[in-house]
């Protein structure tokens, strides 16, 4: 099986790892609640995370009310775990019944009435096999015996226990007498089940048709025990979500009723009406195995034999509910919503063994153990390593609690990007890479459209050198609505190795790939020859310090492409390109542009404004010196606007040596350079400094 390693770490305040080791896993279960996400390990062991503000994770007292690291609750053996609104339950293997979390109405099914931040166990039975909570919105939980009894407990004002009244329970009750219980879900106000026959069973509030058309004979809105749902037994699954039912029967079909909110029952094929009393069967093209969701988000996972391979999302898509790459921050005005099943962008070639989902996430389980998760994120309950200044979302599945290195290293391709890039110092990728590997990878690092737009400051180096580029490739990719650079906001970056010159040719756009990497030294674009827009490729990148874009010939398109680098010094051009406004803005340092490919028959014209505009904020511009061909010096000293730069001819006739200029030496990529060979040409004196013409062109400083 595929191993999977997963950094512990501790909270420094609300942003800062205080410790880090490297843990071994493969998952075996995961299931998910309100905003809190549990997962158990090959080994027995049970992990936690997200949401943890009423201790629900069984943590103790002192832990952080939010984490996106994988905690270790227990090292004992478990086998499965139903998560609420606030509160988990968890079985042992030995059968034993234990509970963490909010204690409201009872839920916990302690007796004692207090809420319990450590796992504490409900009563000494130990013949539990399997456990259900109402996740949203409600205290009302079942449990089945391994005799097939079942049994509730927590919130009854609705009949939501089925024991026959409308009262609490504290403690567990059992429900009927019936042994042959194997399959119980519960909503905001009513229940269903499954029995060994495939029978299928309802009870509590009928409010809005979550029952069906059963009543309790009186005309009242309640069905107060459980009572059977016609006569069909091919019943396999069922999923109350607060006052919606779905049900999956033996031939994969999925037939849903009750509430119809924002058309989830199947909006996509009728939407006559809010509530659905009778049982419709949704249109979906394939077998479903596996039905969950939430308040506002339906998610099903298609196959056989409980092997999913395709999961499909409908709904609500704030914060990227929907897995499809187009969701859009809770926080924005808008709020998307599709009425038709939208597949969710997990890896080709997935087999998924589990699929459950909280508020507005999602989280399945492969048969590899690995787990991939995608939505909110704003407690850490997708299990991605950040720290909470990165907790907000992704629109697509990335992988809970997996990092390759312990060491600030990651190495990965496309298809498998740890959930850990956040926290990396360097990042090296490996295979082929397309627009939408980097779609995937900047949502990785904590580049999206959440309320305030995050950014990172943990990753210092990128080696992009080992990669292929599928054609066409463009490093501007969509964030739900919005676009953004790939490493846009990657405040820490110093150093960027790109892909080897023949790879890096089949990039057609870099627009904002770079944008407000204000600690960018330098970047070699010489294979980047076929990019078309440069639009805020570097805007705000305040320290590099050279450029050369020479060999890149296509550039279309330019607006603000240095745009804010206030330490750059010298710009080395193409034979052509569109110069568009802010081009050079706020460039203090400036000091050389080489344009001695220049193959213009004119001047580039400007008027006086736009002119001004590609130089915005610098006042004096003859502290500029401009390197054009020899015979085009006459075409920028005759231009009213060009002629404001320092213009000179490429041709130089100066001699310099070693030993009469102190210096120090740079080449044009920003490298130092210890020694000078002798005998080198220079072109020109530039201010302090000297151009070097003949070889690799230098800066001499003086």
């Amino acid at each position: 099986m595929k191993k999977i390693f997963t950094l512990l770490a501790a909270f420094i305040g609300l942003s800062m790892f205080m410790s880090a080791s490297a843990y071994e896993h493969t998952w075996k279960f995961v299931t998910a609640g309100d905003g809190s996400t549990y997962a158990i390990d090959a080994d027995g062991s049970l992990w936690g995370w997200g949401w943890n503000e009423s201790g629900q994770l069984g943590l103790g007292t002192g832990s952080d009310e939010r984490t996106a690291v994988p905690m270790k609750i227990s090292d004992e053996k478990w086998s499965y775990v139903a998560s609420g609104q606030a509160y988990a339950f968890f079985i042992k293997e030995d059968g034993t019944l234990w509970a963490a979390g909010d204690n409201s109405k009872g839920v916990q099914g302690t007796g004692d009435g207090q809420s319990h931040k450590e796992l504490i166990q409900i009563g000494t039975d130990n013949d539990w096999k399997y456990v259900a909570a109402t996740r949203f919105f409600g205290h009302t939980a079942f449990a089945i015996k391994t005799n097939g009894t079942l049994w509730g407990w927590g919130e009854g004002e609705f009949g939501a226990l089925g024991t026959g009244n409308f009262s609490n329970k504290p403690t567990p009750v059992q429900i009927g007498t019936d042994t042959d219980w194997v399959e119980v879900s519960v909503g905001v106000s009513h229940g269903m089940g499954i029995k060994a026959d495939g029978s299928m069973w309802m009870w509590g509030w009928n409010e809005r048709g979550q029952l069906s058309t059963m009543t309790d004979g009186t005309g009242s809105n309640f069905v107060k025990t459980p009572k059977q749902f016609g006569t069909e037994t091919d019943w396999v699954k069922v999923f109350a979500v607060n006052q919606s039912s779905y049900a999956i029967k033996k031939d994969g079909s999925l037939w849903a009723w009750g509430y119809n909110n924002d058309d989830l029952l199947f909006g996509y094929q009728s939407n006559d009406t809010m509530s659905i009393k009778e049982p419709r069967k949704l249109d979906i093209e394939g077998k479903v195995a596996f039905v969950s969701g939430c308040e506002n988000v339906r998610v099903v996972g298609i196959g056989e034999n409980g092997v999913v391979t395709k999961v499909l999302a409908w709904g609500n898509n704030n914060d990227g509910a929907l897995g499809d790459g187009k969701g859009v921050s809770i926080d924005l005005a808008q709020s998307p919503i599709s009425y038709y099943p939208v597949e969710v962008k997990l890896p080709a070639g997935i087999k998924i063994t589990q699929l459950a989902s909280g508020q507005r996430y999602t989280n399945v389980l492969t048969d590899e153990g690995r787990i991939y998760a995608w939505g909110t994120n704003r407690a850490g309950q997708l299990g991605n390593l950040v720290a909470r200044d990165q907790m907000t979302f992704s629109t697509t599945p990335l992988i809970s609690g997996e990092v390759v290195d312990t060491d600030g290293t990651f190495t990965f391709d496309a298809t498998a990007i740890p959930s850990g890039v956040s926290s990396a110092k360097k990042l090296i990728l490996t295979g082929e890479w397309d627009t939408k590997g980097f779609q995937a990878l900047t949502l990785s690092i904590g580049n999206n459209a959440g309320f305030p737009p995050a950014g990172n400051t943990s990753i210092e180096e990128v080696d992009m050198s080992q990669i292929t580029v599928a054609p066409n490739t463009s490093m501007y990719v969509e964030l739900g609505t919005s676009m953004n650079g790939v490493f846009q906001g990657c405040r820490s970056i110093k150093t960027v190795k790109m892909p080897a010159a023949d790879q890096a040719a089949n990039f057609v756009s870099l627009r904002s790939a770079f944008q407000n990497c204000s600690s960018l030294e330098a970047i070699d674009l010489t294979g980047c020859k076929n990019v078309t827009s440069f639009t805020d490729t570097f805007f705000g990148c305040a320290a590099l310090k050279s450029a050369d874009i020479s060999n890149c010939e296509c550039i279309a398109a330019s607006e603000s492409m240095f745009d804010c680098c206030t330490s750059i010094e010298t710009i080395v051009l193409p034979k052509s390109l569109v110069i568009e406004k802010f081009f050079f803005g706020d460039n203090q340092a400036l000091r050389l542009i080489d344009w001695s490919r220049f193959e213009g028959t004119e001047a580039p014209q400007f008027t006086t404004s736009v002119f001004w505009d590609v130089f915005q904020y610098i006042n004096d511009l003859s502290v500029i010196t401009l390197i054009v061909p020899d015979a085009a010096v006459s075409l920028f000293t005759s231009d009213a606007n060009w002629s404001r730069l320092n213009v000179k001819g490429a041709t130089g006739v100066s001699n310099i040596t070693n030993d009469n200029v102190a210096r120090d030496v740079y080449n044009f990529k920003g490298q130092y350079i210890t020694t000078l060979k002798p005998g080198v040409n220079a072109a020109d004196v530039l201010g302090n400094g000297l151009y070097i013409v003949g070889g690799e062109k230098m800066i001499i400083r003086k």
